[in-house]
């Protein structure tokens, strides 16, 4: 199938997010996961030693979990910015 040129400009709106019935269908951005790919590929937590978290392990898994969820919000909050601004 040969793309017509208003076939391509339909397709790179779609991409580019300027299509309001189309939106779903926008590329992510790389820059909006930029977040999410400066993250640390090692946890600061580790298993428990024990059956009970020392206070230690627990907080540091607690500042694993903070970060995760930190990053996703801001993954979260880049993509809603782009849905508005369509």
């Amino acid at each position: 199938m040969t793309m017509t040129p208003e076939l391509m400009q339909e397709r790179l709106a779609t991409l580019d997010g300027r299509r309001p019935r189309a939106i779903a269908e926008a590329a992510v951005r790389l820059q909006d996961l930029d977040g999410l790919m400066r993250m640390s590929t090692r946890l600061q937590s580790v298993a428990a030693a024990g059956s009970t978290p020392t206070k230690a392990e627990f907080d540091a898994l607690q500042k694993d979990v903070a970060e995760i969820q930190r990053r996703l919000v801001a993954l979260i909050e880049a993509i809603q910015a782009r849905l508005i601004n369509a």
